[in-house]
């Protein structure tokens, strides 16, 4: 199987899709060059070439600002840049034909066509309802990877055979998890009252902040902890944490009662996506609580909806009222096992298999 380089939208410890497939891939005997998203050379730098994982090298690649991506001779030379850093990396690590794995950055075009002319394969990462600019992307690639089932079906009307179907993923901890302590504010996790409701995301980005507010201002009772800060979530039960790690997550995950994703249904990116804490919450056994997104249908049996803040807000009441016992628990386990990183670089072994005539 080839070596592969993954172009994230991200850094490791936020651990999201591309970060997953690194690790699917690594867990195969892949070995992977991992590349964080570029970093202005005017605010910092990029972090240096180092082992993350077994078979997994990351480094953050250095331009001088994404501001001048909208120019478009300064766009072409930026990404030429980062793409003979990459191409520096490659070379000193000795990968094997490597595959280009990439997630969507607005205007990294250029980028692409660099690598697609350095000889190695293009594959795309379609994990939400694409951004208009993805279709582009989409063009370029020899493969694009959906993960929304109803967004595979979409692309593949237009783009063929070369939009392949893969699932969400979750990384299995290798030992037992308890209770870890995590600082909320001015105080730890394990000090504030129960019930505790978590959200494992920032707060901007998805959330129908309307109904979480008129869930959580109608139940002070209520305790809700969430990642990063929120300026629209300033209430006396709204605690923010620092991002968990992936090592600590479900230790965090382990102190909550229920899991919550009130996502703004409105939104197609958000109505269509799969949202990867799901498979946290499940792993933990935790009753989840969620708007109706498209996904979530099929574990109707194990998620709590509610489109509205009542019916959001009564949701939670059930959520909370679920025996520790409950066989749901162990459902909800069993499904996060099928979702192993694990299972999914199995998937990826047969998916990403190029000869010359796939890059014709």
């Amino acid at each position: 199987m080839h070596d592969a380089i993954v172009m994230s939208t991200w850094s490791w410890d936020t651990f999201n899709v591309p970060e997953r497939i690194s690790l699917a891939l690594a867990l195969r005997g892949v070995r992977v060059l991992y590349c964080e998203t570029p970093v202005s050379r005017f605010r910092g730098r990029g972090t240096a070439l180092h082992e993350i994982h077994k078979g997994i090298y990351g480094f953050g690649p250095e331009y001088f600002g994404g501001k001048l991506n909208y120019i478009p001779l300064i766009q072409d030379w930026q990404w030429r840049i980062i793409a003979q850093q990459i191409l520096r990396h490659t070379k000193a690590l000795q990968l094997k034909d490597p595959i280009f794995i990439f997630s969507h950055i607005d205007r990294m075009t250029p980028l692409c066509h660099a690598m697609k002319t350095a000889g190695f394969p293009l594959v795309h990462i379609c994990m939400d309802y694409p951004e208009p600019y993805q279709y582009e992307l989409i063009t370029l690639s020899d493969k694009t990877l959906v993960i929304p089932k109803a967004v595979f079906h979409k692309l593949k009307s237009k783009f063929g055979e070369k939009i392949q179907l893969i699932p969400q993923s979750i990384h299995l901890p290798t030992l037992e998890v308890s209770p870890g302590a995590h600082p909320v504010g001015r105080v730890m996790l394990a000090d504030l009252p129960r019930p505790r409701l978590g959200y494992l995301g920032p707060m901007a980005a998805r959330v129908n902040m309307r109904l979480l507010r008129e869930v959580l201002l109608a139940h002070s009772e209520w305790q809700f902890i969430h990642f990063g800060g929120a300026e629209d979530l300033r209430l006396p039960n709204a605690h923010s944490v620092e991002w968990s790690p992936p090592e600590k997550l479900q230790s965090f995950i382990a102190s909550l009662d229920v899991g919550v994703m009130p996502y703004d249904c409105f939104e197609e990116k958000n109505l269509h996506c799969v949202p990867l804490k799901l498979f946290d919450y499940f792993l933990a056994g935790l009753p989840v609580v969620a708007t109706p997104l498209i996904s979530l249908w099929r574990f109707s049996n194990l998620i709590y909806f509610g489109d509205t803040a009542d019916e959001f807000s009564d949701a939670i009441s059930l959520a909370l009222r679920e025996s520790k016992t409950s066989p749901k628990c162990g459902l909800r386990k069993e499904v996060a096992r099928e979702y192993s990183t694990d299972s999914l670089g199995r998937l990826l072994q047969e998916l990403l298999s190029f000869g010359k005539a796939d890059r014709e």
